[in-house]
């Protein structure tokens, strides 16, 4: 199933989406829906962050290395 969305763009919005096209070759769709893919992406990994953050801090767990010697 797809959805159509309109979308409203200033004007100077839409002229940097359309150099975003020229540039990558990509559709406006194409585009946007990366856009949507990504800031989704980073929610919930600041979500995620801001769940678990203080649990692994209490583990001790303050940089990856940290991370990477107690599960390796």
């Amino acid at each position: 199933m797809s959805a159509v969305l309109t979308v409203r763009l200033s004007e100077e919005e839409a002229l940097a989406l359309d150099k975003l096209v020229l540039a990558t070759g990509k559709t406006r769709s194409d585009l946007v829906r990366d856009a949507l893919r990504a800031q989704a992406l980073r929610e919930t990994l600041r979500l995620l962050q801001e769940d678990l953050g203080p649990q692994a801090r209490a583990a001790g767990w303050l940089t990856e290395e940290d991370i990477l010697r107690d599960v390796s």
